[in-house]
C-alpha cells in the first residue's frame, strides 16, 4: 500500500540519494488502445515537474518506447534520464547512448513488419507499433476470443528471426515486441542509471521503481538498495503494491513534499 512504500522512502539510510525510477505506459500515463495516444494526466505532469525541480533527488523514466518519443510526450528537461527500448538507449544530459547493435537490426524489423501487415489487415483491432528498430503487436483493442489466435500468428511470422537468433520476443500487457536479440533489458537501464548517479552526486543511491509490465520484473529484480513498486495486483518481485496511476499520483504529491 502508499503508506508502505512512504514509510519505506522515509526510512531509507541517511546520506544516500533517492533515485525515483517509473515505467511510463500504465505508471505515468493511464493505458489507451491506441498507444500512440498516451500522455500524463495535467495532474501527473505538474507532479513530474515539482520532481524534477527537486535537486536532491535524481528522477527516471525506463521504457519500452523510444527516448525520442518519452522527450515530446513528457516535455521534461535533460537531465530526467530516459531509457527507451527496455534499455537499449539512454539519454541524460549531453548523453546519447545507445547499444552499438542497434541498428544491426533494423532490416529484419522492415522484413517482419511486411509479414505482419497481413494480419494487421485481417484481424479488426489490431495494432502494429513501429519502432523503427522493434516492432510490437498491440490486441488491447482486439475481440478477446480473437487474441490468441492473432498473437500465435504473429509468433509464426517472427519464428524464422527468433529461432535464428536475429530478433527476441517480448511479453508485455496485451502486447507482444519483437526486437533485436541484445541482452539488455530493463534491470540493466535501472543498473546503469544507479551507478551514472553515485558517479555524478558522489552519494549512495537508493532507487525506487514504479512499473505496472511484466518487462518491469527486471528492473524489480536489479535493485540492490531501494524498493520495488508494482501497480496493479499481480505476483511480482517487487516488495510493494500501487493499486492504480491515481495511488502513483498520491506518491508523486508525496515523494515531492516529503521525499
Amino acid at each position: 500500500m502508499l503508506e508502505d512504500v512512504q514509510l519505506a522512502i522515509a526510512q531509507r539510510p541517511p546520506g544516500t540519494r533517492l533515485v525515483f525510477l517509473s515505467d511510463y505506459d500504465g505508471t505515468l500515463a493511464d493505458f489507451h488502445d491506441d498507444p500512440t495516444i498516451p500522455v500524463p494526466s495535467p495532474e501527473t505532469a505538474r507532479l513530474l515537474c515539482r520532481l524534477v525541480a527537486r535537486t536532491d533527488i535524481s528522477f527516471g523514466i525506463v521504457s519500452g518506447r523510444r527516448v525520442a518519443d518519452l522527450r515530446t510526450r513528457t516535455q521534461l528537461p535533460s537531465r530526467v534520464y530516459l531509457a527507451g527500448l527496455h534499455g537499449m538507449e539512454i539519454e541524460v544530459g549531453t548523453i546519447r547512448w545507445q547499444h552499438p547493435d542497434l541498428d544491426v537490426a533494423r532490416e529484419h524489423v522492415r522484413e517482419l513488419i511486411r509479414r505482419l501487415e497481413p494480419i494487421r489487415e485481417k484481424v479488426p483491432g489490431l495494432l502494429l507499433e513501429d519502432k523503427h528498430v522493434s516492432i510490437a503487436v498491440h490486441v488491447r483493442n482486439v475481440d478477446p476470443d480473437l487474441r490468441g489466435a492473432a498473437l500465435a500468428d504473429a509468433d509464426a511470422c517472427a519464428s524464422q528471426f527468433v529461432t535464428g537468433g536475429l530478433l527476441r520476443r517480448l511479453t508485455g500487457s496485451m502486447v507482444i515486441e519483437f526486437l533485436p536479440n541484445i541482452g539488455c533489458h530493463k534491470g540493466d537501464a535501472t543498473r546503469w542509471i544507479a551507478r551514472d548517479v553515485e558517479t555524478r552526486c558522489g552519494q549512495l543511491p537508493w532507487v525506487v521503481f514504479v512499473g505496472d509490465d511484466v518487462t518491469d520484473e527486471d528492473a524489480f529484480l536489479a535493485i540492490e538498495e531501494g524498493a520495488g513498486v508494482l501497480v496493479g495486483s499481480r505476483p511480482s518481485a517487487a516488495k510493494y503494491q500501487l493499486r492504480n496511476t491515481l495511488d502513483v499520483d498520491a506518491l508523486l504529491s508525496w515523494v515531492v513534499r516529503e521525499g
